[in-house]
This record gives C-alpha cells, sequence and structure tokens, in this order.
C-alpha cells in the first residue's frame, strides 16, 4: 500500500512538471527569421543573417534579440522589442541598448532606444576599433553633437542641433592634421528654404525661387542691380573662401552675374562676376567708390553659351585669390568689409541665372578636438566615482582644490550626462575631497553595483584603475582602463595612508578608484603624489579606502556606501564595463 502511494506522488510530479512544461512551451516559442544583405525578409538559402528571439502567446517578442551572420558569428544583440517585422527590419521597433560586431568579433555599433523605440544615442566603428560616427537624439530627432571621424580616429565633421535643426549656419570639418574649419554650405537640396533666402515671389521685375535638388533660380526681367544674401558673418583674422557654381539659363549674355561678399548696401560690397559671353570682372565698390580689381577681361576659362561655371575666391593673410572653374585668373590685396552678407547678384540685364550652391569656409584659429569637444574653457580634468546614489562623488584635493567651477561629466546608460557640482568636504593631508552633484536634474541611482573595503589588501593583489588620463588634451574623454599589482602596502617614504602599485597613472586619473579583481573598491589613485620625487617609472600611488571612509564619516549627511558583492562572479571585461557608469570625468576652471 506505501509503495502504491509512493508510485502515484511520483506520476502526479511527473505530470505536474509535463504540464509545466508545457504551458511554458505554449506560452513562450522561439522564433527564427531570415534577413538578406539589405534586411528584408528572405529565405534561408539567401539570407546574409538570421534572428533569434522569444515569441509569447499574443505574439509579441519578449526578452533579449539576437542576430548572427549566416555563418553563425554573434552580429547584434538586443535587450528587448516591442515589434520585429519578418520582411523588412527598418519597421521593426526595438528597445534598450543594443549592440553590433563585425564578423570579427569587434564592436560595430551601438544604439539605445527608449521605450517606444525612439533613438537616444548612435555610435559606430571602424573595424580597427576606432570611433566612427556618433550622434543624439530627443524625441526622434537629431539633438546635441552629431559627429563623423576619419578611420584613425580623428574628428572629420561636427554638427550642432536642437530639435532636429541646426543650431548654427557653420558646421565644423577638419582635415586629419587637426586643422579646423567652420563651413557654410547650401545645396538647395529642399524647396524648403531652410536657410531663409529673401526669396521674391511677387515684383514685376525679379524674381527668385528655390528649386530642390538643382539650385536657387534667378530672374530679372529688368536693367537694374539684383541680389539674393544671406547674413553669413566672417572672422577677418583668419583665411577664408567663398565658392558657387553657375548655370547660365537663358538671356543677356553680355552682363555679369556672380558672387558677392562683405554687402552692407550698395555702396560697400564685393564682387566677382562673370558673363555668358566669356569675360569676368572683379571689384568692390566702398563709401560709394568703385574700386576694380580687373575690368571685363576676356578669359578661356570661363565656359560660354550655357554652360555651368564655378566661381571661387580664397583669402589667405594679406591676399585674396580668383578661380574659375579651378583656374586662378587674379589675384589682389586683402582688404577689410563693412558687411557680413554673401550671396550672389547680378550686375545688370535681363536673365535667368540658376545658382546651385554657396559654400563658405572659414579657418579656426588653434583648433583642436578640445575645441570641439568644448573643453577648450576648462584648465584641467582629474577623476572622481560615485560613493553614494545620490550624487556625492569622491576625487583628490589636489584636482578640485583651485577650482572657482566644477563640472561632471560621465556615461549612463550609453547617455553622456553632465552636471555642476561643489565641494561638500576635504582632507588637505590626505589628499582627499568629497564633492556632490549641485542640479535638481540629477536622478540618483538605485544603487552603486560594487563594495567598499576597508580591510588592508594585500601585497601582490591584481588591482585595476578607470579614469580620464590627459582628457581635455590628448587622449580623449572616452574612460580609460590600466592595471597591475599592489606592490606595497605603504607609500613614499613608509607612508601608511597609501599603496604602492605597478598600475600605469597619468596626468588626470588623479581620484580615480581603484578595484581589486572582485570589484572591491580599495583606493583612490593619486598621479599627484608621485611628482613629488623624482622616482622611477611605472612607479605610482593609491591612497587607502580606509582614509576616504574617514573622511565621510564626518560629514554632515550619512552616506550609503555600496556594499555589493554581486560583479565578483563576472568577467573583468562585464565588471570594466558595470563600474563604468560610476566613474566620472571632472573639469575645472
Amino acid at each position: 500500500m506505501r509503495k502504491k502511494r509512493t508510485f502515484m506522488k511520483k506520476r502526479n510530479l511527473i505530470l505536474i512538471i509535463g504540464f509545466l512544461i508545457t504551458q511554458l512551451s505554449f506560452a513562450q516559442t522561439q522564433q527564427k527569421f531570415y534577413y538578406d544583405s539589405e534586411w528584408k525578409g528572405t529565405s534561408k538559402s539567401n539570407a546574409e543573417f538570421y534572428r533569434i528571439f522569444s515569441m509569447n502567446e499574443n505574439g509579441d517578442p519578449v526578452g533579449k534579440v539576437k542576430d548572427y551572420f549566416i555563418t553563425g558569428e554573434l552580429q547584434s544583440e538586443i535587450d528587448g522589442a516591442t515589434y520585429i517585422d519578418k520582411y523588412d527590419d527598418s519597421k521593426s521597433k526595438f528597445t534598450g541598448f543594443s549592440k553590433g560586431y563585425f564578423k570579427s568579433g569587434g564592436r560595430e555599433f551601438e544604439i539605445l532606444h527608449d521605450d517606444n523605440g525612439n533613438t537616444l544615442t548612435h555610435k559606430i566603428w571602424y573595424e580597427n576599433g576606432n570611433i566612427r560616427l556618433e550622434s543624439s537624439y530627443k524625441n526622434g530627432k537629431y539633438d546635441g553633437l552629431y559627429k563623423t571621424y576619419y578611420e584613425s580616429g580623428k574628428l572629420y565633421r561636427q554638427f550642432k542641433f536642437k530639435n532636429g535643426e541646426l543650431e548654427s549656419k557653420f558646421f565644423i570639418e577638419c582635415d586629419e592634421f587637426n586643422k579646423c574649419q567652420n563651413i557654410f554650405y547650401e545645396s538647395f537640396t529642399s524647396s524648403e528654404n531652410t536657410n531663409e533666402w529673401p526669396l521674391i515671389k511677387t515684383e514685376k521685375d525679379f524674381k527668385s525661387k528655390i528649386i530642390a535638388d538643382e539650385g536657387l533660380l534667378m530672374e530679372t526681367k529688368s536693367e537694374r542691380g539684383f541680389k539674393q544674401t544671406l547674413n553669413i558673418p566672417l572672422n577677418l583674422t583668419n583665411n577664408f573662401s567663398i565658392e558657387t557654381i553657375i548655370d547660365f539659363k537663358s538671356g543677356d549674355k553680355n552682363n555679369g552675374h556672380g558672387l558677392i561678399w562683405g554687402f552692407k548696401d550698395w555702396d560697400n560690397y564685393y564682387y566677382f562676376y562673370i558673363s555668358a559671353n566669356g569675360y569676368y570682372r572683379i571689384g568692390a565698390k566702398t563709401e560709394g567708390i568703385n574700386l576694380d580689381v580687373a575690368e571685363w577681361t576676356k578669359s578661356d576659362k570661363v565656359n560660354e553659351n550655357y554652360k555651368r561655371n564655378q566661381l571661387k575666391i580664397l583669402r589667405v593673410a594679406d591676399k585674396i585669390y580668383y578661380s574659375i572653374n579651378g583656374s586662378l585668373v587674379e589675384s589682389s590685396d586683402f582688404y577689410a568689409f563693412r558687411g557680413n552678407y554673401i550671396g550672389f547678384s547680378f550686375l545688370s540685364g535681363k536673365k535667368e541665372v540658376l545658382f546651385e550652391n554657396l559654400i563658405v569656409k572659414q579657418d579656426v584659429s588653434e583648433f583642436s578636438n578640445d575645441v570641439v569637444n568644448e573643453s577648450s574653457s576648462w584648465k584641467g580634468n582629474g577623476t572622481g566615482f560615485f560613493i553614494d546614489k545620490k550624487g556625492y562623488i569622491a576625487t583628490n584635493y589636489h584636482v578640485v582644490e583651485d577650482a572657482s567651477e566644477i563640472e561632471i561629466e560621465f556615461v549612463r546608460n550609453g547617455v553622456k550626462q553632465t552636471f555642476p557640482a561643489k565641494i561638500v568636504q576635504s582632507d588637505r593631508q590626505n589628499d582627499i575631497s568629497i564633492i556632490k552633484i549641485t542640479s535638481s536634474d540629477f536622478n540618483a541611482f538605485a544603487k552603486l553595483p560594487y563594495n567598499f573595503k576597508t580591510n588592508i589588501s594585500d601585497v601582490g593583489s591584481n588591482v585595476f584603475a578607470l579614469g580620464y588620463p590627459l582628457a581635455l588634451s590628448l587622449m580623449g574623454t572616452e574612460i580609460k582602463f590600466t592595471d597591475g599589482k599592489i606592490s606595497s602596502k605603504t607609500g613614499i617614504q613608509g607612508d601608511i595612508t597609501s599603496y604602492q602599485i605597478s598600475v600605469p597613472i597619468q596626468p588626470g586619473n588623479s581620484g580615480g578608484p581603484l578595484f581589486d579583481f572582485d570589484g572591491n573598491l580599495i583606493g583612490i589613485t593619486s598621479s599627484g603624489v608621485n611628482r613629488k620625487l623624482d622616482i622611477t617609472e611605472n612607479v605610482n600611488y593609491a591612497i587607502k579606502s580606509s582614509y576616504l571612509k574617514n573622511l565621510i564619516d564626518v560629514l554632515d549627511y550619512k552616506l550609503t556606501l555600496p556594499n555589493d558583492t554581486s560583479i565578483s562572479n563576472m568577467t573583468l571585461t562585464e565588471k570594466i564595463k558595470k563600474l563604468s557608469d560610476y566613474v566620472v570625468l571632472i573639469k575645472i576652471k
């Protein structure tokens, strides 16, 4: 009888397990879709990629989404999705963080989406590991900086957007030798007149309109001058260039049309004209007085009879050069002008002319990537790290001691954030300060994912540092990882407040966290210490965390120190990724 009951219990248990497995299978099924190179749905035999994800009983995707090259290598992994289109992936809607990979395994892109599937940030890398593009969005539109880079990692172009619109007429373009220019580029790709040309639609004698993807068409039935200009201010201390492509459509061939710049009024402006019968004229009007650089001159450089011509002026130091279709035709001394308007003009004549573009370039003095990153006004930088979820940050005293203004910058969930901060407590003798974010826009963390350890660590322990060395001058604002060992439990001349470490430390690392390989915070890196003496290379120091704890204990506000040990079982790569969001760049003025 007892055996029968035992058998019945086992049978019932098996039935329950089987029922649960059946229910789970019914509630969630795995899907596999195939896509071609354009991410359009296709058959397995024609596929370049395939996607694996789970779907619930309502047909909605749940959990992580993973994409693979058809040869089996991981192509991307996505936190989640609200909709996946089997036939056209551009219609799919993803949420959370997406990471993409090259076939070689290197990272290719990172995208952060909000809960509605809108992109918040987007980064792309070259296969050599250098950044290729980074951009940010708000409400589905470009918002903030949009940057592209050369394969060498140096800046190529930078645009600044607000709510989908460029904040300035200019964007920045650099060559691979860090020589940069502000550039205005009007290509008339849209008829919406985004640059607000003063178009004339109703006058009897003058008309102008934008033809999308063609240019600005100007037509006159009068013998009087006619212009279309924009306010494009230039810095007259730096070199610049102005150019356009002109397509003569019809009308008087003997009268001039072309570029006009430095326009204040019809008594003060500069001009570079050509005519459809092969002549050019260059000059200016100052206080109503004509100043000719070149009177009407016949030139075989001008394409005659309804052909396109490129006009360009180039100012270099105290000279200005004039070219037609890439060939130099004249040069003259440069004289400052009185107006900021640049554009197109007819000298006279009844005709119809299309101006295909307007490109204005201005050299930027002593330009570097620091200026691009808006860091040139900051006189120094260091590193810090969160010690309380409500915005308290530890760093070195020498990082902030002379600061009249402090700003911290860090990446949270893939989005760069910046906030003002102030000093709340310092220990000058031990080179420690605690600062606090002062902005009400800062949202407290749920927790800090590491453990604050005050026990002394052993000599030979593996340790690593995270920080921002030389962030404003040489090495850029991406967080840097270095590792080594604890060489000694004491610092210079037996100083018991510090560890000697073999972790490479540069200026800018000061104030950063020192972790052991279990993810415990054990100290604060202090590159300022080893500048006190002339010592050997790769001998550096970190202030022990117990001395930071002593400073924390005297604060008026009781901090909730981190005590999370969950990352101890992660790989080192996973630890670094997890901890990096809680390490900050400190900029000071």
